[in-house]
């Protein structure tokens, strides 16, 4: 059987590069110890590990005090530990029109602890302005919306926050490492492991800037300070208690040598690219909608994701025949509700095709030429 043709990398990266799952296997098979809680030799490597994972994501964003990433499951945790470690009653929050999940239901269980969350006042696309700002503690954004690829203006939000003393929290899970952008002003930076960065399943991490300052959200052992009842003062065994994912954490930093080596900027110009191709035939076809961002002519201004529905064909029915004919899309809401509500497309969401990192264009082909079948099946 063949290998479906990938295209759901907005959801997770596939495939990797294969140095990630020789650096998950070697941590597995050659290493196995506890990083921060030994001093054998086993336990120095995992150490190792932890260490240069961190020194080199920090690296590749341009984030200074690497110390300050504390390394999660996912994005969803870092934003979870940012949002309930930093916000408390009567604090005011102000997000997007395009949030995620992983921000709308920790901050909608936040509203009955007396959280107030508000729209910022948003562009055509959803997005924050950065020219009306909100009188907020924090503002939550998206860098780009999983949903309509339409990417923030990072770097002038960041510029706007800081002349109002806001909090700038931003989920660079659509754009880290395959999307540069500049993080001198954001305060709290949370990452997926497993998309753009090209690591695997179960890793990412929440970068707080050095002003910043959460509650611990995780209490437990750290390896260190190990006498006392509390947790250390001294960042990052603060926020990492429990033993870490030492072999995830290999395997992301063997995906992020590699786009060092590719640079992000050329991933970014592969995606582009194909999605140009995407982009245009879907445009030519009058048996499709796209979605495109609002006013997005210039491809700066987008990620590396399509969405589209076909007229008459329910998505979710049309992912199906796209899988059986060997091609995997994402269709739905895309855990995004709030974004489809902001584009018209809810309930029923759309067809999402990303490529990735590792996506050909003779992938692309077979792509239409799966399409145009799907669109005539019954």
């Amino acid at each position: 059987m063949k290998p479906p043709i990938y295209l759901d990398n907005a959801s997770s990266s596939f495939p990797k590069p294969k140095s990630v799952a020789k650096a998950v296997a070697d941590a597995i098979n050659l290493v196995g110890a506890n990083p921060g809680r030994s001093s054998h030799a086993l336990g120095l490597k995992a150490s190792r590990i932890v260490f240069e994972t961190r020194e080199a994501a920090a690296l590749l964003l341009g984030l200074n005090s690497p110390e300050r990433i504390i390394f999660t499951k996912n994005a969803t945790e870092g934003i979870n530990l940012a949002l309930k470690g930093l916000l408390g009653p009567g604090d005011k929050v102000a997000i997007s029109c395009l949030e995620h999940n992983a921000v709308i239901r920790p901050l909608t269980v936040f509203k009955k602890r007396g959280v107030k969350i508000v729209r910022a006042p948003c562009d055509a696309n959803g997005l924050p302005d950065p020219g009306a700002v909100p009188d907020v503690k924090m503002l939550v954004t998206v860098s780009a919306s999983n949903v309509t690829a339409a990417l923030a203006d990072i770097k002038r939000l960041g510029k706007a926050c800081k002349k109002k003393n806001v909090l700038l929290m931003v989920d660079a899970s659509q754009t880290a490492g395959c999307v540069p952008f500049d993080t001198s002003n954001i305060d709290v930076l949370a990452c997926s492991g497993h998309k753009g960065l090209l690591g695997p399943q179960g890793t990412g991490f929440v970068w707080f800037a050095p002003h910043v300052e959460p509650r611990t959200m995780i209490e437990g052992g750290s390896g260190s300070d190990s006498q006392s009842a509390l947790m250390p003062v001294y960042w990052p065994d603060r926020h990492e208690a429990g033993t870490l994912n030492t072999p995830g954490l290999a395997g992301l930093k063997a995906a992020i040598k590699y786009l060092s080596r590719r640079t992000i900027e050329a991933v970014r110009q592969s995606e582009v690219a194909l999605c140009r191709i995407i982009l245009d035939r879907l445009r030519d076809d009058r048996r499709i909608v796209v979605y495109p961002p609002r006013g997005a002519a210039a491809w700066k201004r987008r990620a590396g994701l399509v969405s589209f529905n076909a007229k008459g064909v329910d998505p979710a029915e049309l992912g199906d025949r796209l899988d059986r004919l060997g091609v995997a899309v994402r269709v739905g809401l895309h855990c995004a509700p709030e974004a489809h509500r902001f584009l018209g497309t809810f309930p029923d969401g759309t067809v999402r095709v990303s490529p990735g990192a590792m996506t050909r264009k003779a992938d692309i082909k077979k792509f239409f030429k799966a399409l145009d079948k799907a669109l005539t099946m019954r």
